[in-house]
């Protein structure tokens, strides 16, 4: 990138040094590296290969103090935002060069989810120190809050409220023990207002992050990059059903106005609706029952809705199936309900630019990357729908996502944060 913010096309001796580095022992001290790195993160909300480690949590912040403190050590600026996102500067003042990922996880989610990216961000950024590579443009990595959304139903919070695209009332989402997204933060010693965390307009030059692909279409290739070209549009909302509750045995099915019942037909709806729609797809993946005893009719009950597709009018078409499902079925059973949209990100492009640095970086590792869409929302999705400059490189990964089963060839993080490294050095040099 030069000085006029044009993304220019250049690879200095240190770069081919660099790349010619990508293997043997050099290669084997990062895989190591990273190992270690993974083990003692992983350990921080972890049991087994599991972990659960939620958003705007102590164990979120444990991990944040921990990253913190290995680039602390490399002399980086380590601030915290009113978010909750974690910034370590390196390098000078001005527009950054974003690096990094999500430090939160699913219950019972893997070690790699969005951690993975984190870790190599360090590890690339490492790499420039231990070459000896003057910055010219300052390296914020980044440690963005809460991206899963599990506890709050927010999904890509942290960023989200960094590029100023949260949804209105934000602050006072509840988690399942009422405890509000200002309350969580508060208690991590923020102010309670995440609108708060907003960049000033220009502070941010590009954004760069590695993930795990969370898919098989690298490991059926037999490539250990990808290049990520779009990622896919998601709906989230909360539906609630409201019905009447009733004496389990007193009342007569003829006169139940059962909202689990109701709620249940809405669920297969949703799959239906999503199954109808080519690369669409629908989740219900929480439910909730009032007043959840056994011999009374529920009264209320309440269930997620993930919905995502890559292009825009195939979204819109699978919610506006669901929303007419929904009220078609309510009326149907004399039950009343309504949904909540908590967030609403419209399918992204990378930037072509950013795309096509991450292509020769990943070549000169000696990977010849495809692209490839994303079916899982990222945090990347809010600097590129904000204008800055936003590149994405996935990285093999075998077992699922969401999981304990999610695993990652070390091998392969250590070239993916080779070719980071070797990215960051065009951007920063």
């Amino acid at each position: 990138m030069d000085d006029g913010g044009r993304f220019v096309k250049y690879t200095t001796p240190l770069i081919h040094k660099m790349a010619n580095r990508a293997g043997g022992d050099r290669m084997k001290a990062k895989a190591s590296r990273l190992a270690s790195r993974i083990a003692e993160l992983s350990a921080i909300g972890g049991s087994g290969t599991a972990v659960t480690r939620l958003g705007l949590s102590a164990d979120e912040q444990r991990a944040r103090d921990l990253v913190g403190g290995w680039l602390r050590a490399r002399g980086a600026k380590v601030t915290r935002d009113e978010a909750a996102n974690l910034y370590a500067r390196l390098g000078g003042d001005g527009p950054a060069v974003l690096v990094g990922s999500h430090l939160d996880s699913v219950p019972s989610g893997g070690r790699f989810d969005g951690a993975l990216g984190v870790l190599c961000a360090v590890e690339a950024v490492e790499t420039l120190l231990d070459e000896g590579l003057r910055l010219r443009r300052a390296i914020d990595v980044v440690g963005w809050a809460d991206e899963e959304g599990a506890r709050f139903g927010i999904g890509l919070f942290g960023s989200s409220a960094a590029f100023g695209r949260l949804p209105p009332g934000a602050a006072t989402r509840s988690d399942a023990g009422g405890m509000s997204i200002a309350d969580a933060l508060r208690a991590l010693g923020a102010g309670g207002d995440p609108t708060l965390a907003a960049r000033p307009a220009g502070s941010a030059a590009c954004y760069l992050e590695l993930h795990i692909e969370q898919g098989p279409r690298l490991e059926r290739a037999g490539l250990a990059l990808g290049v990520v070209s779009d990622i896919v549009g998601i709906f989230h909302g909360r539906v609630t059903v409201t019905g009447r509750a009733d004496h389990a045995g007193a009342t007569v099915m003829g006169a139940r106005r059962d909202a689990l019942a109701a709620a249940s037909e809405m669920v297969l709806a949703v799959e239906r609706a999503a199954s109808a729609v080519p690369d669409a797809v629908g989740t219900v993946g929480e439910i909730a029952v009032r007043p959840g005893a056994k011999n009374v009719v529920p009264a209320e009950c309440t269930f997620s809705l993930d919905v995502r597709a890559p292009r825009e009018e195939d979204l819109e078409r699978v919610v506006r199936e669901i929303r007419t499902e929904v009220r078609r079925l309510g009326d149907a059973r004399g039950v009343t309900s309504a949904i909540d949209v908590l967030a609403r990100v419209p399918v992204t492009s990378m930037d072509t630019g950013m795309r096509d640095l991450l292509l020769r970086s990943a070549r000169a590792v000696g990977v010849d990357a495809p692209q490839l869409v994303s079916g899982a929302g990222h945090d990347a999705q809010n600097p590129a729908l904000s204008g800055v400059p936003t590149g994405m490189l996935f990285v093999r990964s075998t077992g699922g996502s969401h999981t304990p089963l999610e695993s990652c060839e070390l091998e392969d993080a250590a070239l993916g944060a080779t070719a980071l490294a070797i990215a960051l050095g065009e951007l920063a040099a």
